[in-house]
């Protein structure tokens, strides 16, 4: 359906029959008769809302990564991957004289998770052959080559995140960590075998000789989960535990900094095995169930556009104060026990729908307090206030472009939610905005 078209003979409300005047009023018996600026309310402005995938997103050098598997009963299967960079954390490494490598463990810190934790998902590891480069931008939708053979040492680990577990294998860790064993042949023939070579001088040399690794998630069966890993913490390393002529029970960590190149590859397989009504806005643009149904997906999935097409026009001729304006988004449906909604949306604009640049509304910079958009438990919704927004609708002095709402943080967060259209059946619960506005007569 051309969305033009749909624009024109989407519900429309006549907003100002159904305007109410607010009895108390601030003020109102301090004021002259003539003086008074009575308060209207309307909620009934025609509001135009569909659901697009959200286009790739930058997720390198994020202070998180996501690495997962989730078979969501809503938004269907996302995994999520990393590719990283390690570093020498001194240079001109030599292990010593007759080292042998006891293990080689690549660990890494996790902070929250997303989806099911009772159900696991898999965990493989790979040599990049293609190289990162800290001065290029990668997003979403990035890949790189690697090798083909998987470095686990076991040939298939299973991660069963538990957020509140802390391994004390090494002393002093404080944080949740997953501990990866590696095979030991990697850690001989990749780095015990170069102790003191020019490729593990510096780290100018390391990168080039070892590019990083690509941790890939799979699926088992089942939900699974997308848990947030901390690749800046100092326990988010790859370890080797090794002995030489002189001494037993030493360990060198490759280390991931602010220096190295990081980023979080995302695949939603094209929402294949979503939700009927998400698949018919994302996959075949048929916005029939627009009025019942929206969704937005963080982790480069799903965002919705917002548009008043008929703002101005609702007060055309007449001198409006816009004294409060708020854009009302209610959550549909009741099982998020696992699959959590997201805890904060976001709002912004575009001059162009292909750009990459953003821009939020005035009412943002007031702060984020005023500005809104976290969750509410008591009426399961998000409120955003967007007064000066409106304001400068309905006086023509900004361009009527469409909202994008997104989830905040979608770069390393892996919520989701689906919420009321713009006339569900359930009809208080719609996706609306409620404005509060004077006329002045003089």
């Amino acid at each position: 359906m051309n969305i033009k078209f749909f624009l024109l003979v989407c519900i429309s409300v006549c907003c100002l029959t159904a305007c109410k005047e607010e009895d108390d009023i601030v003020g109102k018996n301090i004021q002259p008769d003539s003086d008074n600026l009575m308060l209207h309310f309307v909620d009934t402005a025609t509001l135009y809302a569909f659901s697009l995938k959200d286009d790739s997103i930058k997720t390198d050098e994020m202070n998180m990564n996501l690495l997962g598997y989730i078979s969501d009963p809503i938004f269907g299967k996302t995994k999520a991957d990393i590719y990283s960079q390690f570093r020498l954390s001194d240079n001109s490494l030599d292990f010593g004289d007759g080292a042998q490598i006891d293990s080689i463990v690549l660990t890494l810190s996790y902070d929250g998770f997303f989806g099911d934790t009772l159900k696991p998902f898999i965990i493989k590891v790979f040599e990049l052959d293609e190289g990162l480069d800290i001065d290029k931008t990668y997003y979403s939708s990035s890949t790189l080559a690697y090798k083909s053979s998987n470095l686990t040492d076991a040939g298939t680990y299973y991660c069963n995140p538990r957020p509140k577990t802390i391994d004390e294998s090494d002393s002093g860790q404080t944080t949740p960590v997953l501990r990866i064993p590696l095979k030991k042949s990697f850690g001989t023939s990749k780095f015990i075998d170069k102790s003191g070579s020019t490729e593990l001088t510096n780290n100018d040399n390391f990168l080039a000789y070892f590019k990083g690794l690509l941790i890939q998630a799979e699926a088992v069966n089942e939900a699974g989960s997308i848990i947030y890993v901390d690749m800046l913490d100092a326990a988010s390393c790859l370890t080797v535990y090794y002995r030489n002529n002189q001494k037993t029970n030493l360990k060198y960590s490759f280390v991931v900094n602010e220096l190295a190149e990081r980023f979080t590859s995302l695949n939603h397989y094209n929402y294949t095995d979503a939700n009927t009504s998400l698949k018919k806005q994302l996959i075949d643009k048929d916005y029939t169930e627009i009025e019942e149904k929206l969704f937005v997906q963080a982790s480069g999935g799903v965002q919705t556009l917002i548009h008043f097409p008929y703002l101005k026009s609702m007060f055309e001729g007449k001198k409006v104060i816009i004294t409060k304006a708020e854009l009302v988004i209610t959550r549909l449906g009741d099982d998020y026990t696992c699959f959590y909604q997201p805890p904060a949306l976001d709002l912004y604009y575009k001059k162009d729908e292909s750009a990459s640049t953003s821009y939020y509304l005035p009412d943002y910079s007031i702060g984020t307090d005023y500005f809104g958009g976290t969750y509410n438990t008591i009426g399961n919704e998000y409120r955003f206030r967007i007064t000066q927004y409106i304001q400068r609708l309905v006086l023509g002095s900004v361009e009527n472009y469409p909202l994008h709402l997104v989830v905040k943080g979608a770069s390393t967060k892996a919520n989701r939610m689906m919420f009321y259209g713009t006339n569900p059946a359930s009809y208080d619960n719609r996706l609306r905005l409620e404005i509060t506005y004077s006329l002045i007569n003089k």
